[in-house]
């Protein structure tokens, strides 16, 4: 009975340490992007409007991560939509 407790016991804190560390690294993830200074959307915006003149902006949001963006969708003079991607953290766009 004392060898099913110990087994239950050390299942029970592997599971509470995996958790933990699956914590961390969403937390760790979070502290990092917002540790970087992420330019406000309107920033973006008027890049991308400054880079394709005359478009109509659709939609925009913000991809978090590593190197985070804001991926926003754009429609032409010419009629055709583009998902234009802005660096989230100098405000260029990306070709």
């Amino acid at each position: 009975m004392k060898r099913i407790l110990t087994l239950l016991l050390t299942f029970a804190c592997a599971a509470v340490l995996a958790d933990a560390q699956a914590f961390a690294s969403t937390h760790k993830d979070a502290v990092h992007a917002s540790a970087q200074s992420i330019v406000p959307v309107s920033v973006a915006v008027a890049a991308v409007r400054q880079a394709y003149p005359g478009s109509e902006v659709l939609s925009h949001r913000l991809v978090n991560g590593e190197n985070p963006y804001y991926m926003i969708r754009i429609l032409t003079p010419e009629g055709r939509r583009l998902d234009v991607r802005v660096d989230a953290i100098s405000g260029r766009v990306r070709r």
